[in-house]
């Protein structure tokens, strides 16, 4: 069984993907198949604006950047600034790439934010001198880090990242050893793996310590061991040369960048290096006792170690240790047995691990403490709550959970300021924390959302009591500088398990419950109901109307011109379909077309708007305008067989010309599905209809992908021409798409175009097709008809 696991071979993309998943940050990762995964916490900071986000991430022009800012629509609809780091990981060839994104939405501290998460950045690439290894039993993979091949000399060689690579490379007399100790841990036979073994590369012999912690399912079976392998060569050779020669090890110790002692049985020090001896301001230990330099709970805990160190040979653990200047310093500390004329001593290195320490602290604050406020940030309140539903699960206790949203901070917010904005967030968060018991939680999700938690309630009357007293208290005035802010809050509250009995389901309650309370006025509360399910219902409601839209003429067609600058002609109109739904007005295609697709009836919706634009068509021509129409497709429908037969079929019927009927497909959608889609593409192409790339640059196109799929145009998504020209990133994405439209011999046009100031930059990059408001909106068939009559 063990040979076997050993012998397998490494699915590269499933371990990085199990290694992150549950780093508290969001974090994209990008194989070298252009695959994309996202860990939980990308999934939970996106939500329903997840695939929207990872299009323009990965859109992005970086120019080479490894970090760059941008804004990302959250999943309640608000943007926030965002900085996201991006860096290759893996071997060079491998063309992977890992993205991390942290919250900056405080424009006044992005600088102090962004140099923080470069430090972070740095330090957890960099700093560590450990190598990486993950064995996943289960699947009977590994995964060995950079650091991990660097100690075994095979970092930038071709080997398989089989476990193998290790135990290969392994001295013969230790090998027997090593893999009992491993079968052991796996078998639960000892608590963690540890093993210090010598292994031979290209003819020289290193010392290496490596351990790990296997983790099991709830059976108890073993799903996959992760560790550190950690070059210790020059440990063991400290202890070689106190074993060889009195002389050496001597000169040796006093050299050693890192503390060394040996004591005896009792406890006194009978040698000390002159690094130990500095840090303690003294001449030499020589003749002192452990006891007088420890306080006596650590003291107690020497005491412990010593015991085991005589029964094993050799202790390794972290310590913290107080210098003449009393300053807390922490030590990697290596304690082993050795013997002398007959007697047992015990020796000891101490390694000074004090800024890997605060680095490792400052990246818990940075991943679990939101910058502003320093309270809990989404990640820490999401495991927070996890914790507190298994202890009342445990337990059978209740705990409520509230969600808090300010009432007018937006207005404080855009009136005073940014500056104004950050002072009164972090008054609120003093507020907030000042009145909760030490057991309860508050957390700042981001922008001006907060949650508490209020753990083991005994009465579920007791949260409005809190809740009213939070509302009294963040409805007083509050002294910003020469100003005074006045806001309120709106306070939801689901209670576990009354309302739910899991987390997402709970917080989507208290979510409902906070909605509520501000519809209902603001400055109050609510308790969720089941009542507060309307939402979903008016869901259904829209679904079963929908089917019957068709036959009760309830789904109009809208056109909205494209225009030829250079002649300032028609050159074609793009058909939007609206629905006159009897109760709720007009509704756009972005809130019933997913309904028609999750309810299956999409194909129809399509085949009427098809057979509107060919009709129209029609019209045109005998206006004597050859004018094409684009049509949106949606992805089910592009995917389904009855397409090409459908299209066909309209055509014959209303004998239009094919090459005036263009179809426009998402870019997300074609790269994802590039076989079917060129597929499907070729097949329309070959009876004269052309497709267009729409949203272009919201995706993550590949040129080599692009060059195969049969496209006649690009669309430059909207969103690139919004801020133009007071946004210079934008232009130069703007003017990138239009050069890469040249370079592959296709047409581009520019969509959402409003100024002047927009229309001469595009015309300036060599792009003559535009559609927005500067020209006309969208105009309903009849007007548009009028529209018609008036160009011909």
């Amino acid at each position: 069984m063990f040979s076997r696991l050993i012998n397998s071979h490494t699915n590269k993309e499933e371990v990085i993907h199990d290694i992150f998943e549950n780093f508290p940050l969001p974090v994209f990762y990008k194989n070298e198949e252009n695959k994309i995964l996202t860990n939980r916490a990308f999934d939970e900071f996106t939500g329903a604006n997840r695939q929207k986000v990872l299009k323009r991430l990965l859109g992005t022009n970086r120019m080479h950047k490894r970090s760059f800012e941008t804004k990302i629509e959250n999943d309640i609809g608000k943007t926030i600034d965002a900085i996201v780091y991006i860096s290759d990981i893996g071997d060079r060839e491998e063309n992977t790439e890992l993205g991390i994104i942290v919250d900056i939405s405080e424009k006044n501290r992005a600088k102090e934010t962004m140099q923080l998460l470069k430090e972070r950045y740095e330090l957890a690439t960099n700093g560590s001198n450990e190598g990486l290894w993950d064995w996943d039993i289960k699947t009977d993979t590994v995964f060995f880090s950079n650091r991990f091949k660097e100690i075994l000399g095979i970092l930038g060689k071709p080997v398989q990242n089989s476990i193998k690579i290790w135990l290969d490379r392994i001295h013969p007399e230790d090998k027997i050893k090593v893999v009992h100790k491993l079968e052991d841990h796996v078998n639960a036979k000892s608590d963690t793996f540890y093993c210090e073994h010598r292994v031979l590369i290209d003819g020289v012999t290193k010392w290496v310590e490596i351990k790990g912690k296997v983790s099991r399912d709830r059976e108890g079976h073993p799903q996959r061991i992760v560790g550190f392998l950690t070059d210790i060569s020059e440990i063991k050779h400290a202890q070689i040369a106190l074993k060889n020669s009195e002389e050496q090890f001597k000169l040796f110790m006093k050299n050693l960048p890192a503390g060394a002692f040996i004591k005896d049985q009792d406890h006194n020090i009978i040698f000390s290096n002159r690094y130990l001896n500095d840090f303690f301001g003294v001449d030499t230990l020589v003749g002192r006792n452990v006891k007088e330099l420890l306080p006596p709970e650590d003291y107690a805990s020497l005491v412990d170690k010593s015991e085991l160190i005589m029964q094993h040979g050799m202790y390794t653990c972290e310590e913290k240790l107080i210098d003449k200047e009393g300053h807390e310093k922490y030590f990697q500390t290596h304690r082993f047995l050795i013997r002398k004329d007959g007697k047992s001593l015990i020796a000891g290195i101490f390694a000074d691990i004090t800024d890997q320490k605060l680095t490792q602290n400052k990246l818990n604050i940075l991943a679990h403490y939101d910058l502003l406020t320093n309270l809990p940030n989404r990640a820490l309140f999401q495991d927070t709550l996890m914790r507190k539903i298994s202890k009342a699960k445990r337990n059978k206790t209740r705990f409520a959970l509230m969600f808090i949203d300010l009432d007018n901070f937006k207005m404080i917010n855009d009136t005073l300021g940014h500056d104004y904005g950050d002072l009164l967030l972090q008054e609120v968060a003093k507020r907030l924390t000042s009145i909760l018991r030490e057991e309860d939680l508050v957390a700042r999700l981001g922008g001006d959302e907060f949650t508490v938690i209020l753990d083991d309630i005994k009465d579920t009357a007791y949260p409005s009591i809190v809740a009213q007293k939070l509302i009294d208290t963040l409805s007083q005035p509050v002294k910003l500088r020469d100003e005074m802010g006045y806001i309120g809050a709106s306070v939801g509250i689901a209670v576990f398990p009354d309302d739910a009995d899991n987390r997402e389901d709970l917080i989507k309650n208290a979510d409902m419950a906070m909605y509520s309370a501000k519809t209902g006025g603001k400055n109050i509360y609510r308790y969720f109901t089941e009542d507060m399910n309307a939402d979903a219902k008016e869901r259904l409601e829209l679904s079963n109307d929908l089917r019957s839209a068709i036959n009760n003429n309830q789904l109009r067609l809208y056109y909205q011109p494209i225009i030829d600058t250079r002649t300032n002609t028609l050159y074609g109109c793009e058909a939007l379909v609206r629905w006159e739904h009897p109760k709720y007005g007009i509704v756009t295609p972005d809130n019933f077309i997913k309904l028609a697709e999750e309810g299956g009836f999409m194909a129809k919706i399509g085949k009427w708007i098809i057979q509107q634009a060919c009709a129209q068509l029609r019209i045109m021509e005998s206006l004597g305008l050859s004018v094409r129409i684009a049509i949106n497709i949606s992805s089910k429908q592009l995917t389904q067989n009855h397409l090409e037969h459908t299209l066909k079929t309209i055509i014959n019927e209303t004998a239009v010309n094919p090459r005036l009927l263009e179809l426009e497909v998402t870019e997300s959608f074609l790269m994802e599905n590039v076989k079917q889609v060129e597929i499907a593409l070729s097949n329309l192409q070959k009876i004269g209809i052309t497709t267009a790339i729409d949203d272009f640059g919201t995706g993550y196109s590949s040129l080599a992908r692009l060059k195969k799929l049969p496209i006649s145009k690009l669309k430059i998504d909207k969103s690139f021409i919004d801020d133009i020209p007071d946004d210079t990133d934008d232009m130069q994405i703007a003017s990138t798409i239009i050069a890469l439209a040249k370079q592959l011999g296709l047409s581009v046009v520019a969509e959402g175009v409003e100024t002047k100031e927009q229309v001469d930059f595009l015309k300036e990059q060599g792009c003559h097709l535009m559609q927005g408001y500067y020209f006309s909106e969208a105009i309903a068939q009849e007007e548009f008809n009028t529209y018609l009559k008036n160009r011909a």
